[in-house]
């Protein structure tokens, strides 16, 4: 080899080496700039994480107040049941007692000659008419 292609293959293999060096620098500063990116991206979702878990926690304290509402409602439910069924016995019984009471009345204003009131039923209802004798009777 003459002096010439000497310097060629020395100039070629540094310039192979100063290439290789040039990617081997951009690939390590590409993996800086990856694990910083990687880096700011965590700081970010550790933040978000925080907000998250706030809310999280603020629905399941919403879930839990719902629940305990639904709970409360559904024994007023029950209660307002058993309280109209309650009523509805009382109206039944008291309906009964009047008839009762009423007939009484009738029977006694039949037996008595000094009656008036022999014919004070209600023809469509059946009930005594005679508002004398009730309890809510205010004269």
């Amino acid at each position: 080899m003459e002096g010439n292609d000497w310097l060629w293959l020395i100039l070629g293999l540094l310039v192979l080496a100063a290439l290789a060096a040039a990617l081997f620098l951009a690939a390590r500063k590409r993996k800086a700039q990856q694990a910083e990116q990687a880096g700011t991206i965590r700081r970010e979702a550790t933040e978000r994480s925080t907000v998250v878990q706030e809310q999280e926690s603020k629905a399941a304290e919403v879930d839990a107040n719902a629940r305990a509402a639904q709970a409360e409602a559904d024994a007023k439910a029950a209660e307002a049941e058993r309280l109209a069924a309650t009523a509805e016995r009382q109206r039944i019984e008291a309906q009964q007692n009047r008839s009762e009471v009423d007939e009484s009345f009738r029977t006694a204003d039949e037996m008595d000659p000094n009656s008036t009131n022999s014919e004070q039923t209600d023809t469509e209802t059946g009930q005594y008419t005679d508002d004398r004798y009730r309890g809510d009777n205010t004269r």
